[in-house]
């Protein structure tokens, strides 16, 4: 897969990155090999959180990058300049002119020190993220729900280093490393009124990541303007039961994290999906 940029906010086209030779580091990505229009994605993770990093899931047309093309994407992201929240962002529009409605919604809890349950749905009709069973967000009807259904999405995860302080917080390579764990996946496809019970989803899979299913998965080896790291595969990779994400300095990639002897934070709710129906607010 060529290298694809994603993105850099359009609310931040008014400020300047700072780029520095110095800051270089490496970062992770895992994206789906495949695409899909619509569904719901619960995903189970400890984000990643030191100043100036991004730590994230989000949905995305892979062609968007190009000239002339529709920008297609939706968003999970935890800023390290304030882990207690995260910012949905449907972004739509063109490469050249995006349009964005980003929103940043307060925690009690920094999602950075243990693991919460996310979910983002996608329809024709209207986007909402969920945060532990509780509805954070829902968007219908308006123009970006409409445009959103013009294209086709992979989904994907990522860590990396921003280059715009006033989103994310300056970044340092002395914080580093840091890590964003992924315990399961969970995907329903969108079956209107044909799910279980007339509900509109159909469980598809589940990812416990026991390993890494390179039938489902890729990992990223580019970066993007705004982004101090580059995503190698040597920071990606299935360990305890985890999807773990890395971001280090150049030259200490690898899944340590800072944590001896791999002893990874434990999730609450068990090493994997605990089954249906005991988790997630499905219609």
């Amino acid at each position: 897969m060529k290298r694809i940029p994603m993105a850099v906010l359009a609310m931040l086209a008014t400020s300047l990155p700072v780029f520095a030779g110095s800051k270089d580091c490496s970062g992770a990505e895992l994206y789906s090999l495949g695409t899909t229009k619509y569904g719901r994605w619960e995903v189970r993770m400890q984000a990643g959180a030191k100043s100036g990093t991004v730590s994230s899931f989000f949905l995305y047309h892979n062609n968007s990058h190009e000239k002339g093309q529709s920008w297609r994407e939706l968003d999970i992201e935890v800023l390290g300049k304030n882990p207690k929240g995260f910012q949905s962002n449907p972004i739509t529009g063109t490469a050249a002119a995006r349009i964005t409605a980003e929103k940043f919604h307060d925690t009690e809890e920094d999602l950075s020190r243990g693991f919460h349950t996310y979910v983002m749905e996608w329809t024709p009709d209207s986007l909402v993220w969920e945060l532990d069973g509780r509805r954070i967000r829902k968007i219908e009807g308006d123009s970006q729900v409409v445009d959103l259904r013009s294209k086709p999405m992979s989904w994907r995860m990522n860590l990396w280093a921003s280059a715009w302080p006033d989103w994310t917080g300056p970044f340092d390579t002395a914080s580093l490393p840091t890590c964003q764990f992924v315990n399961w996946i969970r995907f329903h496809e969108y079956t209107p009124g044909k799910g279980p019970g007339g509900s509109n989803w159909t469980e598809a899979w589940i990812d416990d990541f026991d390993s890494l299913n390179i039938g489902r998965w890729g990992q990223g080896t580019w970066g993007f303007e705004g982004n101090f790291a580059k995503f190698t595969p040597m920071n990606m990779g299935t360990k305890r039961g985890l999807a773990v994400l890395a971001l280090t300095r150049l030259g200490q990639e690898g899944l340590d994290c800072g944590y001896p002897r791999g002893m990874y934070p434990e999730d609450a709710e068990g090493s994997t999906f605990p089954g249906a129906g005991k988790l997630g607010t499905l219609p």
